[in-house]
């Protein structure tokens, strides 16, 4: 019985063991103890909240976009330090889902064969080719007005009006007499015929006055052309004088088209230009013409010259007086063309945001560009691009806004640029590019050639002289000056190339530290460096262009080399990097 028992007591105990490890294994987990789930990358990403901020209120910061409290302007992201890895200020880094917020675009510059369109603005004016005025031949007195109101189409011969004149009865009567002894008389006959021809009679009249015999002192005035009286100057019973002015009558079945070109424009208008001519008014209807005329004189009041264009007058639509529009179509030429949504206008210097890369979020770079004529697909680029570079064409206000919240170059905060003064500074960019062309005549194994442009550069030192620039910057031009008239007078009598590039070296040093100290002169430079020259110890050269195209090998190494500092107006990025032996360079 006993035993009985404690088996019993045995089984209620492992029962209740059971039922604690099963309570443990159900529950155990959820004490008091945090959870420790580290979310995964994806997550966090897709949690963290874009900060918005206002371009030019920064410290408006709110969790989603909008418009500016302050100004109404739209809100852009506010960049972290994602936004901008690099430490040139020119450049800009934009994360992938900023730029997308901010629906950039890009597009390649491309060159292209096309006509420059300059448009201009105008009036329809009467072709003065096409007008007569009628005056009066002999003093006298208006009896009867036919053509009594201006506007009205008077047609060729039409009768006008009717003059009396005293002096008109007088030399007919002199005719009257004359005629009975022309025979006797024939030059006093002849002065009497001649005299009514000066009062504008026809041959017609002469002939009636002389076969009725009978004077009168009236005569009728009749219209010389068709066209639309456009002045009438007197009124019946006026007394008028010899020579006054009676009438004017207007063809217009060509008119002129005046247009106002400012001085800027100008330069752009060639005789024989073609031009199309819309109107306000009527903006389906299209007229074509050519430039006759260019005012040579410019009116003070509106700073404008007058552009002339004869048009024919189709269906009368062009009425004098009427607003015009007019394309001028230059010749077509290769040059480069990008969107006008691409510019930020900032003067004469305008703005675009270059596309470096896409490694790690967008990165671009703030170049400013000369703009040319505006043509049908945008503006034409004079300077600042190249043909292949990707520019932003889209969103660029957006660009332009982040970068000047991370006090990087933008259209707010430019560069700043060395003060040189003309003519030097045309001139300092004339020795450039003679510098350039040496330097790839080098490049080009051609020593004859670099010799010319050495003799060239030679010329363009003197033409710039070496006491040409005052001020902060005038003793290191004198310096610069020497060094650069040295090396190029042994270049140039250098017997053979491989002695020309021994003297390229402190040529090109000098032209370097020229750039750096006074700017790129409207351009972007790369200073390049080869590591093998003189025996490894390196050399620099200056270049025009990114790639690398050796002036110290030439053809046997040509892409040897890297570019080690870029070079821009006004500013210098990168430092100076000492001669060093470069991995993985071209041969």
């Amino acid at each position: 019985m006993e035993k009985q028992k404690t088996k019993t007591y045995i089984i209620y105990i492992i029962l209740i063991l059971a039922g604690l490890l099963l309570g443990w294994l159900f529950f155990g987990d959820s004490g008091d103890e945090p959870h420790n789930h580290e979310p995964e990358p994806n997550e966090m990403a897709e949690s963290q909240d874009i900060e918005y901020t206002c371009s030019m209120h920064p410290q408006v910061r709110q969790d989603e976009p909008g418009d500016c409290p302050i100004c109404g302007m739209d809100l852009i992201p506010a960049s972290d330090e994602d936004d901008h890895l690099d430490d040139d200020p020119y450049l800009f880094t934009m994360r992938e889902s900023h730029s997308t917020w901010a629906n950039v675009r890009t597009q390649q510059v491309e060159a292209e064969h096309t006509g420059t369109a300059l448009r201009l603005t105008g009036k329809v004016a009467v072709n003065e080719k096409e007008e007569r005025l009628l005056t009066a031949h002999f003093s006298g007195r208006i009896e009867q007005l036919y053509a009594d109101y201006t506007g009205r189409f008077i047609s060729q011969g039409e009768r006008l009006a009717t003059l009396y004149s005293p002096g008109l009865m007088q030399a007919q009567q002199e005719l009257i007499q004359a005629a009975d002894s022309k025979e006797s008389q024939p030059r006093l006959y002849s002065a009497a015929r001649e005299r009514l021809k000066l009062f504008n009679l026809t041959e017609t009249q002469i002939k009636d006055i002389e076969e009725s015999g009978e004077a009168s002192a009236t005569t009728d005035i009749y219209a010389t052309r068709s066209g639309y009286l456009t002045q009438r100057a007197v009124s019946a019973g006026d007394y008028v004088e010899t020579g006054q002015t009676l009438f004017a009558i207007a063809g217009l079945s060509n008119v002129w088209v005046e247009l106002d070109a400012y001085e800027n424009q100008i330069g752009q208008i060639r005789s024989g230009q073609q031009a199309t001519i819309t109107l306000p008014a009527r903006p389906e209807a299209a007229f074509v013409g050519q430039v006759e005329f260019v005012d040579p004189f410019i009116n003070p009041q509106t700073r404008t010259a007058t552009v002339r264009i004869t048009v024919t007058n189709t269906g009368n639509m062009l009425k004098p007086g009427m607003l015009v529009n007019a394309t001028l179509t230059g010749a077509g030429q290769h040059q480069l063309i990008i969107p006008e949504t691409a510019i930020l206008w900032t003067g004469k210097r305008s703005v675009v945001y270059v596309k470096k890369s896409q490694d790690n979020g967008f990165t671009f770079e703030f170049r400013e560009i000369e703009t040319g004529p505006r043509t049908t697909d945008g503006y034409t680029v004079l300077s600042g691009l190249s043909e292949g570079e990707e520019i932003a064409v889209n969103g660029v206000f957006a660009i332009d806004a982040a970068a000047q919240l991370q006090g990087r170059y933008s259209m707010m905060a430019s560069p700043e640029r060395a003060a040189i003064p003309e003519p030097f500074r045309s001139n300092l960019e004339k020795l450039f590019h003679i510098y350039f062309d040496l330097k790839n005549s080098l490049a080009d194994d051609a020593p004859e050639e670099a010799r010319n442009h050495g003799q060239k550069l030679k010329e363009q030192l003197t033409t710039i002289g070496i006491h040409s620039l005052e001020g902060e910057h005038h003793m290191f031009w004198m310096d610069r000056y020497e060094e650069m008239e040295e090396s190029v007078e042994k270049l140039v009598d250098a017997s053979d190339k491989e002695e020309m590039r021994v003297h390229f070296e402190p040529l090109s040093e000098a032209f370097i530290e020229t750039a750096r100290t006074l700017g790129a002169i409207g351009q972007t430079w790369y200073v390049s460096f080869c590591p093998m020259y003189d025996d490894d110890r390196g050399a620099y050269w200056l270049s025009e262009f990114e790639e690398i195209k050796n002036p110290y090998f030439g053809d046997m190494m040509l892409r040897c080399g890297e570019v080690r500092e870029t070079l821009r107006e006004g500013a210098v990025t990168g430092e100076r990097e000492e001669p060093r032996e470069m991995e993985g360079h071209v041969h």
